[in-house]
């Protein structure tokens, strides 16, 4: 599996199949956030065959608590260069991003629109609203490609995860800090919450598949503003590596909290838990941090990986390029892979019976995705994506990866 992983890198980092990094924009976005080839007024309507395909980004633009506008900018800039590259099957594609503001009532109602507008598709981002979103979806039969974090995205018969979500994420962190630090005992540090805690569990077995078992659980609760006493634990059990199953935030202070009280100890994490602008802002204590992520470090000079980059300079030259929006670029590869791929019209029906037939969608920022085969187990059926890059936090940004792997056998073994 891993040469054969590696193969699949190789290949993408020299293909670029969406033709992402086209010329000059026919696309344009209103005020609404919706993007579709320009028309002239008086032009007549387009035939059926002709007329944009509808796309549609739930995502967690902003809400009191918690935004993610970088992918709303990177799913804006992927259909804006789809369209300059000539579109879908010839045909441009109409994106609406709608804000679910991470509440599942306002995700259902996105949702509803998108039935409404006779999506092809909907790319989901980062958001605890998609409870909302899920139903709805799949009672319309709408694929929805997303950035998993609800238990409905790992289950429902319409869901494509682009990335594995929390189980690949940390068993790949626990499976890294062994394989780059040869780390002998390993604690984890999680919030009092049954998915932060779940995220430990999934480190624990990505140990397992390694012959090894998680020393330690422990738990804080949320309302926990300083890291100096589990940090301190974490010391006295005598591990030298720690997974950290917290939020961006959280998992910033507990990185400057290791600094501080444990500059030995090596953490791991999922990568969208810190952001080169976290980075910055925790400084020297994140030298070395060890980084889980389903696709390439984002500075990566792999051909895809700067395909992206330059398309957020052109497109949206004020939004900073990120692995969160890394995802969404992907989702946008796969939809546009399916679509090319259906013979006759193209609907949502149409692209999500395509998209289980793609066994190798190459969107050049990391290892080729395999949508065929379903991970199978309990509770996340829907997993597809079992691949797993690292990197280390290296001079105050993401160094070189290392050799991608699978946690495939992991997640099936403990599963």
């Amino acid at each position: 599996m891993r040469n054969r992983t590696n193969r699949r890198l190789a290949a993408a980092a020299v293909a670029s199949t969406l033709a992402l990094t086209a010329a000059c924009s026919a696309a344009s976005t209103s005020t609404s956030t919706s993007t579709s080839a320009t028309q002239s007024a008086a032009a007549p309507a387009a035939s059926p065959e002709a007329a944009p395909l509808k796309m549609v980004g739930i995502l967690t633009v902003s809400a009191p608590s918690v935004g993610f506008p970088d992918q709303a900018a990177a799913i804006e800039a992927a259909v804006a260069a789809v369209n300059d590259a000539g579109g879908i099957a010839g045909r441009q594609v109409e994106l609406t991003v709608c804000n679910d503001q991470a509440d599942p009532n306002v995700s259902a109602k996105c949702a509803q629109d998108a039935v409404a507008q006779g999506a092809i598709a909907v790319i989901g981002g980062l958001s605890v609203g998609g409870s909302g979103m899920v139903p709805v979806l799949e009672q319309a039969g709408i694929p929805l490609l997303s950035h998993p974090i609800n238990p409905l995205e790992f289950t429902s018969k319409v869901s494509w995860p682009i990335p594995g979500g929390t189980p690949v994420s940390f068993s790949g962190a626990a499976i890294g800090l062994v394989k780059t630090y040869d780390c002998k005992k390993v604690d984890a540090i999680t919030q009092s919450l049954p998915s932060s805690i779940a995220s430990a569990d999934f480190a624990d077995a990505g140990l397992k598949s390694l012959g090894m078992k998680l020393n330690a659980k422990i738990a804080v609760p949320t309302t926990n503003a300083d890291y100096g006493a589990p940090v301190a634990q974490v010391v006295s059990n005598g591990a030298d590596c720690v997974v950290l199953a917290l939020p961006p935030g959280e998992a910033g202070k507990a990185i400057a909290a290791l600094g501080a009280g444990a500059p030995g100890v090596k953490a791991g994490l999922a990568a969208a838990s810190l952001t080169q602008a976290l980075i910055e802002q925790v400084g020297k204590a994140a030298e070395g941090v060890l980084l889980s992520d389903s696709f390439l470090p984002v500075n990566s000079d792999e051909a895809g990986m700067v395909a992206f980059r330059d398309a957020m300079t052109k497109y949206k030259p004020d939004a900073k390029p990120t692995s969160a929006g890394v995802v969404v670029w992907s989702a946008v590869a796969a939809v546009k892979a399916a679509a090319e791929s259906v013979q006759g019209t193209i609907d949502a029906a149409a692209v999500q019976q395509a998209l289980g037939k793609l066994s190798a969608v190459e969107t050049g920022v990391g290892p080729a995705l395999d949508l065929t085969a379903p991970l199978g187990i309990k509770d996340f059926d829907r997993i597809l994506n079992t691949n797993v890059v690292t990197y280390t936090v290296k001079d105050g940004t993401y160094g070189p990866a290392a050799e991608p792997f699978s946690v495939l056998a992991a997640l099936k073994e403990n599963g």
